[in-house]
């Protein structure tokens, strides 16, 4: 495989690891707000099983990410290649447990419309912990992406692989986003939502500029570190 090609379908399945994670995180996040998730989580198993599939679908994506660019970076600096790699795999592993999560909250809810009322606090209890266990999942997924999106980005605006100003925003969103994150886990009332926006857009123009343009690889290092 050419290493265009690869940076082309290294596109790709950044729009369809972005595309599937947002489109299940809005149909989860209007029923894990709320007060009866457990019950909510029962009565639409079918969503929870659509989300968990999206989510998995998100995983496998970004580890092919990884894979497809790591003979192309590698060129540059293997250390930040077996980076790359390292960081989406334990993304991967931290949001696929939260998708398992998923379904073990279906089966929690259909428990709890069958129980007493001395088992079904008990349940709730131990939902609501699964619950928080997801999130913290999350965060370390996000914190593993940040740190190897940043080094990614490092690289390609050393060696000009992609236009200048593009990894420059890909250097400010990851490292917006690992803020973001790191206040969230230690429950710090800092900044907003709006810290994702800068990755949130390098994210999308990225694999549009892989797609159209792919990797400039003309400036070739004398050796890679």
């Amino acid at each position: 495989m050419s290493h265009q090609l690869a940076a082309r379908i290294a596109g790709l399945l950044f729009l369809i690891s972005t595309s599937s994670y947002m489109y299940a995180d809005s149909i989860l996040s209007p029923l894990l707000r709320l007060p009866d998730f457990l019950m909510q989580a029962a009565q639409h198993d079918s969503t929870l099983a659509l989300a968990a599939l999206l989510e998995f679908i998100n995983c496998a994506a970004v580890v092919g990410i990884s894979i497809l660019v790591y003979p192309i970076i590698k060129q540059y600096s293997e250390r930040v290649a077996i980076g790359y790699i390292a960081g989406r795999v334990i993304e991967a592993a931290m949001l696929i447990s939260g998708a398992v999560i998923l379904m073990t909250l279906v089966t929690m809810g259909e428990k709890l419309a069958v129980s007493s009322v001395v088992n079904s606090e008990q349940i709730y209890i131990m939902g609501s912990g699964l619950k928080a266990e997801r999130y913290f999942s999350f965060l370390m997924g996000m914190i593993a992406l940040a740190i190897a999106g940043f080094l990614l980005n490092v690289t390609l605006f050393k060696y000009r692989l992609i236009p200048r100003s593009l990894s420059a925003l890909g250097l400010l969103g990851y490292v917006m986003l690992l803020l973001k994150v790191l206040f969230d886990f230690f429950d710090v009332s800092m900044g907003g939502s709006w810290m994702y926006m800068p990755g949130a857009l390098f994210e999308l123009l990225l694999p549009l500029w892989l797609i159209f343009k792919g990797f400039d690889l003309r400036q070739q290092p004398t050796t890679a570190v």
